[in-house]
């Protein structure tokens, strides 16, 4: 979309939801998760004059004093606005302010002057950095640009950002502290207003950010604020994802044939996936038609484009101010000359803290070529470059969603296979489909999942025909697939998976539904109880077996999304099959910059592999694992894990992992305000 049309759409879906957030103001939110009955659920002789009123909520109200953690409670932050050539100067330094009580942004300069404030409700994005632990960037409804901002320590990003989302009037943070104790009823969620008035209110010491002699303030909370607060840590997201080799053809005409593959305005994400997309006659004519289909209620959040393969992803406008960290790839295969202009085209998002890739490929075609097939997918798998480029798609999401016309054919005679379409006896037919075989054999797509099939193969058709075409007396055949891999410590349930009775290409389109839980921002800042600071410390990282390439000088790197990352290691062992880390030479300890051991449960450390000897940068990679750190939060027992290792899409390795958590003795400066401010950030000079 044009920038102008997608900030006029972004203004109107903000007017329209600035009267909700003025209710929000005066009574309590109603819990989101709780649908309200349509009229057939209600009953045909429902009367809503018969209704009997509802009494409104009362009032949720708790001092400040019982509710704040002063370690985590914080509302200046020392930053340094980006400079991609990192030449950081005395211009660059800010101070930004975060107040609960205005529910306000600040940006100040040197001096202490204001340069900038926004309302809370004005933020579109609070989006943190995937490759730079200390990176932020914000975008304001009413501000000209984003402002990209540098904090000190990842520590004080996450401050920043649990802070920052806990005032935002869209946002339902988990704060279980906030939560009344009987809201178990009606979905767990309140609004709660914080009292910092007369005798509630706090007197913090602080560091004076403009100054480095270490100077303490007096910084006075006083007020009220309100926070949309829940018990309940994640947030049910509806997701279709569908996938349509269109073969030249236009989009049908009647909406109602195309409703039956893609329904309007029943889901929150929508991502949308063609292949041989080539009727349009101008650029994006098809993106701008699934735009208009499903309406002013939907906004699209990014748009890729390879050739005549496209993905589309679209969501709800109240989900806007929810989703951050959009990114969009293409990969192009190689061997035109043999299967043709293949490849992928890939976008990613993050919803709250749950991150999601949606993939539309097109493999190479004819029924022998499934070695061809397989080396397209490791080429996508491993040059799709989406979130953390140090690693490839299949090991970084919570929830990766592939999909597209993989050309997998069902390896059966027609004469043998139509009786069994006939009679619905599809397990039959797929028994002998190539997909499924490929996948069992541990040959691509290592832990992606498909959900039954339960509808005829989707290829090859008559135009404008339900009839199959004699395609060389092969057996009509599931070229058209939805997939997904999910981490384990995730939760995702699929709702629905078909094929749609729309038949202008020589294929049908396929769509799957699912629901996704969100993690929502976690308020360790709200947290009444101060538990341990975590920290991972391994002893042992070793191969216990490894088919893929020899390392010639191996390292090992680790990322987690609640520290300072990358944490780098390096072998004892080179020109070896199965290189170990021990001792020195192992990562150093991963230090949380959280409390919550529920937050942490819901993501996992990713060990990533690579050769220093290679050298090109983007034939380093080696492999990477996944370890989910659900049930392994405990702390001071020597644990010991075996993780499988994934390159292109394959198992190539299992590791052995030895580490411990420990609490690293976190004791906080005067005042409870986390973390050191280092030099370049101080305000005065010397």
């Amino acid at each position: 979309q044009d920038d102008e049309d997608l900030e006029a759409e972004l203004e109107a879906a903000l007017e329209e939801q600035e009267a909700e957030w003025e209710e929000d103001d005066d009574e309590d939110e109603e819990e989101e998760d709780m649908a309200e009955p349509d009229d057939e659920e209600r009953g045909s002789d429902f009367d809503e004059d018969d209704e009997e009123p509802e009494k409104p909520p009362e009032p949720w109200m708790l001092p400040l004093p019982e509710v704040t953690n002063n370690i985590y409670l914080k509302s200046y932050f020392p930053v340094l606005k980006w400079n991609p050539n990192k030449a950081f100067g005395p211009a660059d330094r800010r101070i930004w302010v975060v107040d609960h009580f205005a529910k306000s942004f600040y940006c100040l300069d040197a001096k202490g002057k204001t340069r900038r404030q926004h309302d809370a409700n004005k933020l579109l994005q609070l989006e943190r950095n995937v490759m730079d632990p200390r990176r932020a960037r914000l975008m304001f409804f009413d501000a000209a640009k984003s402002y990209e901002i540098v904090f000190p320590s990842n520590d004080e990003r996450e401050r920043f950002y649990e802070t920052g989302s806990s005032i935002r009037p869209a946002i339902r943070v988990y704060a279980p502290s906030l939560t009344k104790p009987d809201t178990a009823v009606d979905g767990g969620s309140t609004t709660t207003t914080i009292d910092g008035t007369k005798e509630n209110a706090v007197v913090q010491k602080v560091p004076n950010p403009f100054k480095k002699t270490g100077e303490l303030l007096d910084r006075e909370l006083q007020g009220r604020c309100k926070i949309n607060s829940s018990k309940v840590q994640d947030e049910p997201v509806s997701v279709w994802c569908g996938t349509f080799n269109m073969c030249g053809s236009p989009p049908p005409r009647d909406s109602s044939s195309l409703e039956s593959w893609m329904p309007k305005g029943k889901y929150d994400l929508y991502a949308v996936c063609t292949q041989e997309c080539s009727y349009q006659k101008k650029e994006g004519e098809w993106f701008a038609f699934v735009q208009e289909y499903l309406g002013k209620d939907y906004l699209t959040l990014a748009s890729m484009q390879l050739w005549d393969i496209t993905v589309v992803v679209l969501c709800r406008k109240k989900c806007l101010l929810k989703i951050t960290n959009v990114e969009g790839s293409t990969k192009a295969t190689l061997h035109k000359e043999k299967c043709g202009m293949k490849g992928a085209a890939g976008i990613c998002l993050r919803f709250h803290n749950t991150s999601m890739a949606f993939i539309s490929c097109h493999l190479a075609a004819r029924l022998e070529r499934t070695k061809m097939r397989k080396i397209n997918v490791e080429e996508i798998v491993n040059q799709i470059q989406l979130a953390n480029k140090d690693c490839d798609l299949s090991s970084q999401f919570h929830h990766v969603f592939w999909m597209g016309d993989m050309n997998y054919r069902v390896e059966m005679e027609n004469a043998e296979a139509a009786p069994l379409i006939d009679s619905k006896k599809y397990a039959e037919l797929l028994s002998q489909d190539q997909l499924l075989n490929e996948i069992d054999e541990g040959n691509i797509l290592y832990g992606f999942k498909e959900a039954p099939i339960t509808f005829p193969p989707t290829y090859r058709y008559k135009k404008g025909s339900s009839d199959y075409m004699n395609d060389r007396g092969r057996s009509p055949s599931y070229t058209d697939r939805i997939l997904v891999k999910s981490m384990s410590n995730t939760t995702i349930k699929c709702t629905g998976y078909g094929a749609a009775d729309v038949h202008t290409s020589e294929h049908m389109p396929v769509y799957a539904t699912y629901v996704v839980r969100c993690v929502r921002p976690h308020m360790n800042c709200f947290h009444r109880d101060q538990e341990p600071r975590p920290q991972f410390e391994f002893s042992e990282i070793v191969f216990e077996d490894q088919n893929h390439l020899m390392f010639r000088k191996p390292m090992v790197m680790i990322y987690s999304p609640f520290s300072e990352h990358p944490h780098k290691g390096k072998s004892s062992k080179t020109s070896t099959m199965k290189p170990s880390f021990t001792g020195d030479l192992l990562p150093g300890p991963i230090k949380c910059s959280v409390q919550m051991t529920e937050y942490l449960e819901r993501h996992a450390l990713v060990i990533i592999f690579r050769d220093l000897a290679e050298p090109r940068e983007d034939k380093m990679f080696r492999g990477a694992a996944v370890m989910e750190l659900q049930g392994r939060v405990l702390y001071d027992e020597e644990q010991e894990v075996s993780l499988d290792v994934l390159c292109l899409s394959r198992k190539v390795g299992v590791i052995k992992c030895k580490f411990k958590v420990t609490n690293y003795g976190y004791t906080p400066p005067p005042g409870g305000a986390p973390g050191r401010v280092p030099k370049e950030a101080l305000m005065d000079e010397e």
